[in-house]
């Protein structure tokens, strides 16, 4: 097996290039073996894994959905402090389940003897807005009806919007 040796101290660029480019060598590299990564489950849960079930997790989601915009935050929340990743807006890796939850999502990456010794999607930015799904809906028929589009419409055409862009419907997933 090739050894692949990290080559910068800022591992949270390197997992997001060996995300992006779907290099799993470089990011089982990356990840320590003892460490403790978060991933969604079938029912888009939360659950910890350890790292040969997050890399098979990361692999079928980095198969189903290419990796176009990387952007780098910090957490100010449970790990505050730590690196943050936001690919594609924030709508990768995670899923939304409903919309009282936040429309971003970011890894968060802690690193020990530079490996990354746990990841935890993450919500708070210090940077980045991060507004509930409910919210965005909610200024989408505002604005319509700021427009002049009646009320019934307006929240109608909110609502499509969501299903469409979080692919929820009711409020929950659609999965």
């Amino acid at each position: 097996m090739e050894t692949i040796e990290v080559k910068t101290k800022d591992i949270a660029v390197e997992f997001a290039k060996a995300s992006q480019n779907k290099d799993l060598a470089h990011l089982s590299a990356l990840l320590a073996d003892d460490g403790d990564f978060q991933i969604q489950n079938a029912k888009l849960d939360f659950e910890d894994a350890d790292k040969l079930k997050f890399l098979d997790w990361y692999k079928n989601k980095l198969d189903s959905t290419p990796i176009e915009t990387i952007e780098y935050d910090q957490c100010i929340n449970c790990l505050f402090g730590k690196p943050v990743v936001l690919f594609n807006n924030g709508k990768f890796p995670r899923r939304i389940k409903e919309s009282s939850e936040r429309v971003k999502t970011g890894i968060a990456l802690e690193v020990k003897d530079y490996k990354i010794s746990h990841l935890k999607f993450c919500f708070v930015f210090l940077k980045a807005e991060n507004k509930h799904v409910f919210e965005v809906t909610g200024e989408k028929a505002r604005k319509y009806i700021a427009a002049g589009m009646p009320d019934k419409k307006a929240i109608a055409k909110a609502i499509r919007e969501e299903t469409k862009e979080f692919g929820l419907k009711n409020g929950k997933s659609i999965i």
